[in-house]
């Protein structure tokens, strides 16, 4: 439990105690708490989805619902996201790529992505069809699923993306820090995360997500899995070419880059 909360802790702004912050986490059982956290976001935001379909237009509600889980998370994957952007393609040495993405305040690099990232993720929400979505699911009858009111198949069906997107944007993490070495000599946010976990780590922490989502999608959730893998192994590659490693900040640009991949390959199945 004490893991548990400190990766709560590291992930959203929910208020764990500052206790569990300051300790020394066991890196290997913290990360295993990663995608699960990220489910449990799935379902938090499903929930509130459900009601703002009964108050607001759907197009509202996916809107509502993107600002929510922004706010659960304190813009913290989006932060890093913008500053990755910022120093990638904005400094010409890795020294000066690192020093940008230092640096607190978002330049054009940053602001752009940030813009292109979060409404690319609305409009994935706002198309993807609940039908589709059902359809895939392995232990439920689509004929009667198909039945059902259809606010309700809309709420279930966008709760199932919702769900996968959050608990595959944590593991990719997991993921690209046991791919990757620490690129900062001094240290800094995502250290403690990068030197300490290995492709067992990964592994472990794939097997629940990797499960439900088998379960729910079918054999297009193992391809969503496997795309995801594809991605992120190319994006760590990148930065170990451009600023040899990962640092706390792309960490939170794999999440981004993950969960856009899940949403645009929901729509393309």
């Amino acid at each position: 439990m004490k893991d548990f909360l400190w990766a709560l802790n590291f992930l959203t702004i929910v208020p764990t105690g500052r206790r569990w912050c300051e300790r020394e986490p066991k890196v290997g059982n913290v990360v295993f708490w990663f995608p699960i956290i990220g489910m449990l976001m799935g379902v938090v935001l499903t929930f509130i989805y459900f009601y703002a379909t009964w108050f607001f237009p759907h197009l509202v509600a996916d809107a509502v619902i993107l600002i929510i889980y922004i706010v659960m998370t304190g813009g913290f994957h989006l932060d890093g996201f913008a500053d990755t952007c910022d120093g990638l393609f904005g400094g010409s040495t890795r020294e000066k790529r690192l020093d940008i993405m230092r640096d607190s305040r978002t330049g054009s690099y940053g602001a752009l992505c940030l813009i292109c990232t979060v409404g690319l993720k609305y409009i994935c929400l706002v198309s993807i069809d609940p039908g589709a979505v059902a359809a895939l699911s392995v232990i439920s009858d689509y004929e009667i699923i198909k039945d059902l009111n259809p606010l309700y198949l809309q709420a279930c069906e966008k709760g199932k993306v919702l769900f996968f997107m959050c608990a595959i944007g944590r593991w990719s993490q997991v993921l690209g820090a046991a791919l990757s070495s620490y690129a900062r000599d001094e240290g800094g946010t995502g250290k403690i995360i990068v030197e300490n976990v290995k492709t067992r780590h990964a592994l472990f922490s794939s097997i629940l997500p990797g499960i439900l989502i088998f379960l729910f999608c079918g054999i297009t959730g193992i391809l969503i899995f496997f795309t995801v893998f594809i991605v992120v192994a190319l994006f760590v590659s990148y930065t170990k070419e451009k600023i040899g490693g990962m640092t706390g900040d792309t960490l939170g640009a794999v999440n981004e880059i993950s969960e856009l991949t899940v949403l645009l390959t929901f729509l393309v199945i």
